[in-house]
């Protein structure tokens, strides 16, 4: 088949849009029906006690890697132009752009993607918490923070020979996929044991869809000599790139970005109606809105600083070994254990 004509046809741009609303609402439908979220590992890392939560998180992390590795051995399948790992690395905005997310996504009770997903429950606080998160995503990322994340992201640059982890790491790739394999094995194990059938399903979902996304982004980039660049699903620069979108008639609409945001958004949305869980939840004296402005803007600057978040970083970045994103969710983690240690 003759791809490069067929991608003229369609047009790169409405292409863009489309590849992104497929992998926003598949992602969005299964992170609502398993209500995926790296929270709730955290959440029961900090009492060593796993839950069909963390067995979830770990199988949609763990099918990530596995199929994003099986799908990325061709040719057409080249990512050496991802900005995750093309662009060197900053290991100083890794680890303080993820404490900051990591204190945040607790104070919030969810990560950002699951901020999208309960909005369309109707909860005004991750209304609030989302809204805050794009607006200080936006400011860090090309407003008037820029040269905060400047300043903080060249302390400490990585070598770009180390971009990845089996660049340094003296293990095959073969061995790590074995590894995330067995994760998965294990994951599914307990989940069919607990008859966490939506959990098993929605965590799949989504391990399947961040490698989705790195394999039709790679393949579009290859025939179109990286008229888009690889990349799959996350949530921090679509969402600033989307706000700044909206809120000026001068600026280009980000079509991959407004697709990823869109779709999740619709896919929470179809789940949600499908099981008639709305239910309007306000602010309360124990959860004041103080709380969620700030938890906000922690992820909106910490997520940018950190070129990524809990999903970006955590499962696509991972996804490819990317050293960046492994320390950026190492620091998500430990950030969010100290939350929770002094902040609930």
């Amino acid at each position: 088949m003759d791809y490069e004509q067929l991608i003229l046809n369609i047009g790169i741009q409405p292409l863009q849009l489309y590849l992104g609303l497929v992998m926003g609402l598949a992602f969005g439908i299964g992170a609502s029906m398993s209500n995926f979220c790296l929270r709730g590992f955290v959440l029961d890392l900090s009492t060593f006690k796993f839950t069909s939560t963390s067995y979830t998180w770990l199988l949609g992390l763990a099918i990530a890697i596995t199929f994003t590795q099986l799908l990325l051995q061709g040719d057409a399948s080249d990512i050496s132009e991802a900005p995750v790992i093309a662009v060197q690395a900053s290991l100083s905005g890794s680890i303080v752009g993820g404490l900051m997310f990591g204190f945040g996504m607790i104070l919030s009770r969810g990560c950002v993607s699951r901020q999208i997903i309960l909005i369309t429950t109707g909860n005004l606080r991750s209304l609030v918490t989302f809204g805050t998160f794009a607006v200080f995503a936006q400011l860090t990322y090309g407003g008037q923070l820029v040269s905060f994340r400047h300043s903080v992201q060249e302390l400490w640059r990585l070598n770009p020979s180390y971009n990845q982890v089996h660049d340094f790491v003296p293990f095959s790739p073969t061995l790590f996929l074995f590894i995330s394999a067995s994760i998965a094995l294990v994951c599914l194990v307990m989940l069919i044991k607990r008859q966490a059938w939506s959990h098993l399903m929605g965590g799949t979902i989504v391990g399947l869809a961040i490698a989705l996304g790195w394999y039709v982004t790679s393949f579009v980039a290859y025939h179109t000599f990286n008229d888009i660049l690889p990349q799959s699903i996350t949530f921090s620069a679509p969402t600033a790139q989307s706000l700044i979108a909206l809120m000026s008639v001068d600026a280009p609409f980000i079509r991959l970005a407004a697709g990823l945001v869109g779709g999740c958004f619709l896919g929470a949305l179809i789940v949600s109606l499908i099981r008639q869980d709305f239910n309007l939840q306000s602010f309360t004296q124990k959860l004041p809105i103080r709380r969620y402005l700030l938890a906000g803007m922690l992820m909106g600057v910490g997520s940018v600083l950190a070129s990524g978040c809990s999903v970006g970083a955590g499962l696509s970045g991972t996804a490819v070994m990317a050293t960046g994103s492994i320390v950026t969710l190492i620091f998500i983690i430990i950030g969010g254990l100290i939350s929770t240690r002094y902040s609930t």
